[in-house]
This record gives structure tokens, C-alpha cells and sequence, in this order.
């Protein structure tokens, strides 16, 4: 991980937890601008040469944390699909919809960070993979329950499909931080219907 030490003994490891979060619980009532190594070194119970000793900057500890989201977003996915299937796709589609808006509601700093976060390029890569693999992990369900066709085409869609998931939950939450109740059930709709479309022309 560019940026941070990756501690291999249970004490260091847990230390390294608790920084992040710390930084998380942190970031609920402090902007990104406004937070800084001695705030979360203290707020941890550990000193600033111990926190550098783990992580480069702040950057760094923010970046961390959000490969930890990542992981959990995909986690997310691999639980709603291995769950008994619901009789309706737009139902599972709904209920992948809902688990993620909870992380919005439910997981300190990470509406602040989605929206008021750094761009951190080195997390782009990441951000895709995990985006594949959730696509993967729906495509899988929607084959495997629902009679979705397992093709080239299909599991395309299931990857735009994704990519627009991802802006509409951020339109729900931009000025919400409950969600906006529509557009998230819009979501859910959208999706459904693009995925299961005929086949166009182009396809």
C-alpha cells in the first residue's frame, strides 16, 4: 500500500485499526482540510512518531481507510447474493441499493469523505476492481435467479450498471444524509429494466 507500513504483529495491527478508525469518527465533525496527524495522534492514544511510523500523512490514513471501505463493499454484495434470492430481481437489485445507502447513513466519515474527501489517484485502480467484482457477484445472482442470459453483453450491462448505481447514490446523499427515498427506489428500477432489455443492434 503506497503510503502506509502494513504492520504484521497483532499490537501494531491494532493500533493501525484504531487510527483509522479514530480518523473515520474524526472526519464526522471535521472537514478533510482541517484534520491532521497530531488531531488524529492524539485522538488515537498513540504519539505522531508512532502514527508515521504506519502511515506517510494524512493522505495516507484517509486512503487506507478507503481501501477498507472498498473490501466492505464488495463483502456487502457477496452477502446480499448469497442470501435466499428474493422472487424479483428489482428486489434484489433493491436490496443491494439499501445496504449501500445504509453505509451513508451508518458509517462515520464516509458520506463526508465520499463527498468533501481528496481525489486520490492512487485508489483508482482499486475503485474499479472492486466495481468489477460486485458487478461479477450481481451478474452471477441475476444468471443463477432470475434466467438472466450469461453473456458478453449481459455481464457489460452489469458492469455500466454498477457505474450508474454509484452516481445515483450520490445524488440521494448529496443534500440527504437520510437519502433521498425515490431516487433510490428509482435505482433500483433503472437498473432492473436496463439489465434485462433486449438485446440492441449494437450488442
Amino acid at each position: 500500500m503506497s503510503g502506509m507500513h502494513e504492520p504484521r504483529q497483532r499490537r501494531s495491527r491494532e493500533k493501525v485499526a484504531r487510527i483509522l478508525e479514530v480518523t473515520a469518527s474524526l472526519l464526522e465533525t471535521t472537514s478533510y482540510d482541517d484534520l491532521g496527524t497530531k488531531m488524529i495522534a492524539a485522538e488515537a492514544g498513540v504519539s505522531v512518531g508512532v502514527l508515521y511510523r504506519y502511515f506517510a500523512d494524512k493522505e495516507a490514513i484517509v486512503a487506507s481507510l478507503m481501501r477498507r471501505w472498498l473490501q466492505l463493499d464488495v463483502q456487502i454484495a457477496e452477502r446480499v447474493t448469497a442470501e435466499p434470492l428474493p422472487e424479483r430481481s428489482q428486489d434484489l437489485l433493491a436490496k443491494l441499493i439499501t445496504a449501500y445507502a445504509d453505509r451513508f447513513r451508518e458509517e462515520p466519515g464516509y458520506r463526508r469523505i465520499w463527498y468533501h474527501g481528496p481525489r486520490i489517484a492512487s485508489l483508482r485502480a482499486d475503485t474499479q476492481k472492486t466495481d468489477r467484482e460486485i458487478a461479477d457477484l450481481v451478474h452471477r445472482a441475476l444468471v443463477r435467479g432470475y434466467a438472466m442470459p450469461n453473456t458478453d453483453t449481459s455481464r457489460r450491462r452489469g458492469r455500466l450498471a454498477v457505474e450508474v448505481a454509484s452516481t445515483l447514490l450520490d445524488l440521494a446523499f448529496r443534500d440527504d444524509p437520510l437519502g433521498d427515498t425515490v431516487v433510490l427506489a428509482d435505482a433500483a428500477l433503472m437498473m432492473d429494466r436496463y439489465l434485462f432489455a433486449p438485446a440492441t443492434g449494437a450488442d
